[in-house]
């Protein structure tokens, strides 16, 4: 009798601990309004300048320190259409985080600041390859600071690959190589002086 108390009581604790980390695995309530939020941003995006979002995530261990926000555009772009672009969205992103209530007891900040959003527009061709013909390929704000990058293909040496084959022979062999697409930084500005300029630019 004693011993199939004892086993009950095991499995009671075994499913209480079973609960708890299932508890615990579950997405805290500010992951969702991370996510409501997110999905705005890209709606309102989408239909001002056809961006499409490939990815989101950011820095929430224990509340929201950071968001990350990618955008995809299929479009040719100067520096000044990048940038009003780019400080647009991340406007568009702090209105909505400060605006909502229930997401703010999580904030490491209130207001949230353009420091904590990491926010990228990468430019594609139809054929989804970087642009090479100097216009703006990338532009990223990161740390408050706003990144331009423009696209070029570059020819790279391919890498020795040496390993011993079956016979104990040293083989030598060549992989990779060939043109590859690679990012040049082209210039950076801080967020506020992207905000003056695009504040300046508009009717």
């Amino acid at each position: 009798m004693k011993i199939l108390v004892k086993i009950v009581m095991l499995l009671a604790a075994l499913c209480i601990s079973f609960k708890m980390d299932a508890k615990e695995m579950e997405s805290p309530n500010y992951e969702k309004y991370v996510h409501e939020i997110v999905d705005h941003l890209v709606s309102k995006m989408e239909k001002k300048y056809g961006l499409q979002c490939y990815g989101s995530g950011g820095s929430m261990p224990n509340n929201i320190e950071k968001i990350d926000v990618l955008f995809i555009s299929y479009r040719t772009t100067t520096i000044n259409e990048a940038r009003k672009m780019e400080v647009s969205a991340v406007q568009e992103l702090l209105h909505l985080i400060n605006a909502h209530e229930q997401i703010r007891p999580y904030l490491q900040e209130h207001p949230f600041g353009s420091d904590r959003i990491h926010l990228s527009i990468s430019f594609r061709t139809e054929t989804d390859d970087r642009p090479i013909d100097g216009s703006i390929a990338l532009v990223s704000t990161v740390k408050n600071n706003i990144y331009y990058d423009t696209a070029e293909i570059q020819i790279e040496e391919p890498t020795p690959l040496i390993y011993m084959n079956e016979k104990k022979e040293v083989v030598k062999e060549w992989i990779g190589g060939g043109p590859k697409e690679k990012l040049i930084p082209l210039m950076e500005e801080t967020y506020e002086e992207a905000l003056k300029l695009v504040s300046l630019t508009d009717p």
